[in-house]
């Protein structure tokens, strides 16, 4: 349900020409998000915590968004984020996967519009190499598959075996 909170941040921050307003409302509430989206000027983006193709769908339909912002390990891998991608390019919408910006980087190099992709310098312990961002675009990396491997440090936190007991 849309908060007069969400509507006068909405109306504050209109006059900043701001990119666009994230996640103003609870993820899954598309109907207020739709509110927003065709009350201001400001483009609204979420996405970003919903689980399912078909919440995407139901957002999408709703016309919750301005931006979509899928993410693929949510929302169960890259088929399912594809379908989202589908979904999104139909309404000529903007997109900015969330998160997890290795495998995003992939996939919105595909999507038909100039898409957004977040980096978090704080995630590059994880890996052995490191996605090239150069006035302020990310490229992809001509390594196979997604381009990344697991740093040792990363392989040290992990179980490589598991027993499970009855």
């Amino acid at each position: 349900m849309l908060t007069g909170t969400a509507r006068r941040m909405c109306r504050a921050l209109e006059p900043l020409g701001l990119v666009w307003i994230e996640e103003p409302l609870d993820a899954h509430d598309f109907e207020g998000h739709a509110v927003l989206a065709s009350t201001f000027d400001t483009p609204i983006a979420t996405g970003e915590m919903l689980t399912s193709t078909a919440e995407h769908a139901e957002l999408i339909r709703a016309g919750g968004a301005d931006v979509a912002q899928p993410d693929a390990p949510r929302i169960g891998g890259i088929t399912r984020f594809l379908k989202v991608m589908a979904l999104a390019d139909h309404r000529n919408l903007q997109l900015a996967p969330h998160f997890a910006m290795e495998i995003h980087v992939h996939l919105a190099a595909a999507y038909a519009r100039e898409p957004w992709v977040e980096h978090f310098e704080w995630l590059d312990p994880l890996f052995d190499e490191h996605l090239e961002i150069a006035d302020g675009r990310m490229h992809l990396s001509p390594r196979p598959g997604l381009g990344a491997s697991i740093s040792d440090q990363v392989r040290a936190c992990t179980v490589a075996e598991h027993e499970i007991r009855a």
